[in-house]
């Protein structure tokens, strides 16, 4: 029996449209910081400001973006948001003053939000059921290859040009998304257009909020990577191994991203997601234990191969667990407790940090994802193993 074609022209765009947006999206994570304190002046917690407010204002636009793009149609929030996107780009040059700055990282950040709510709803719809595992895995690797181009990209370009030249080549960046276009993706009925009203319902979908909680749980101990990898590596005196954690990160999920996401289709989340879990405590506990290079980058590999595995599965779950024309509140849903985690969980651990060092630090993450993987079974996997005993 022939499976279902995967790989069609309007997965391909989809796919492209995630990598360039979150290349921007990581380049800039990783350098205005750096920009707000050397050209306005401003001090770390001013400038974390200027990162923060992105996220926020990310996570606030897809509380409305899942019913929106339900009911007056993906590619319509897509191209608009995307125009909106290029723009907020463009619009980091005028920046004269701090406020001004801030205002366009907010803008910006509510573009980011409605962008990836949509094209998260697109891919749901052309990704078949029967590959949805692989699909939503391939799609995440797109995000994968960002997270570790992004920011060599940012830093590279700024230390070779100025932070004018670096907006240009993301202003290039972020026009890719124009490929949008091309999408063939249906139209709202007019029955769906006629119900553009919003409750409690309409920003979060009750049937994805389970996994949804197991990834906010799962993406509060992996913040801990994303803002305090860097000062922990020179603490323990191989800061030069940092610049490399990403890119082998990366590398290791591309590898096996293959395998992957054709065993969750063929032997069901379960089977797959336990042993990624497993495979992130390993990683955590050896990246806490590190006392040299090549240790760091075997946890990058173990990290990689396991969250950014589990993340794809996470979200396969959300977008199987609903009806068709709730896919894009069910990825909304998910993405919101993502990046809110993403969002507080930097501000927890700097709480923790008054207390410990980074290694005593990572050292209890280790126990957290053990925590993971218990918030996993009572939320998700024994309902799966209650399934699959009835069914066998």
């Amino acid at each position: 029996m022939n499976r279902p074609q995967l790989w069609t022209k309007n997965f391909m765009i989809i796919c492209g449209i995630n990598l360039f947006t979150h290349i921007v999206f990581y380049s800039l994570l990783a350098t205005i910081s750096q920009y707000v304190i050397g050209h306005f002046g401003r001090s770390q917690s001013e400038a974390g400001l200027a990162v923060g407010i992105y996220v926020i204002m990310a996570v606030f636009a897809r509380l409305f973006a899942g019913k929106l793009v339900d009911v007056l149609g993906r590619k319509k929030i897509l191209m608009s948001s995307a125009v909106l996107f290029f723009l907020a780009i463009l619009a980091h040059q005028i920046a004269t003053t701090y406020t001004l700055f801030l205002i366009i990282r907010a803008i910006h950040g509510f573009a980011f939000g409605f962008l990836m709510t949509a094209t998260s709803a697109i891919m749901a719809d052309v990704v078949p059921d029967e590959r949805r595992g692989e699909g939503t895995g391939y799609y995440a690797t797109a995000m994968n290859i960002a997270m570790a181009a992004g920011p060599f990209i940012g830093l590279f370009l700024l230390r070779v040009s100025t932070f004018e030249m670096f907006i240009w080549v993301l202003v290039f960046v972020a026009f890719c998304n124009v490929l949008g276009i091309f999408l063939n993706v249906p139209t709202p009925s007019r029955k769906e257009k006629a119900q553009l009203t919003f409750s409690l319902s309409d920003m979060f979908e009750k049937k994805a909020m389970p996994i949804s909680i197991c990834i906010f749980v799962l993406a509060l101990g992996y913040s801990s990577l994303l803002s305090f990898l860097s000062s922990y590596t020179k603490e323990i005196g191989n800061s030069e191994v940092a610049t490399y954690f990403f890119v082998v990160y990366a590398a290791a999920l591309v590898v096996t991203r293959p395998f992957t996401g054709r065993l969750f289709d063929r032997f069901g989340e379960n089977k797959l997601t336990y042993p990624m879990l497993v495979l992130v405590v390993v990683g955590y506990f050896v990246l806490s234990q590190a006392n040299s290079g090549w240790m760091i980058l075997l946890a990058s590999a173990l990290i990689g191969i396991g969250y950014g595995t589990v993340q794809s599965n996470y979200l396969a779950i959300a977008i199987k667990e609903v009806m068709s024309n709730r896919k894009a509140t069910a990825t909304s849903t998910f993405f919101i407790l993502m990046d809110l985690a993403i969002g507080v969980g930097p501000y927890l651990y700097g709480i923790l940090l008054g207390f410990m060092s980074y290694r005593s630090m990572y050292s209890w993450t280790v126990i957290w994802f053990v925590l993971a993987i218990g918030a996993y079974y009572i939320l998700h996997g024994q309902k799966v193993s209650k399934r699959n005993r009835i069914l066998n």
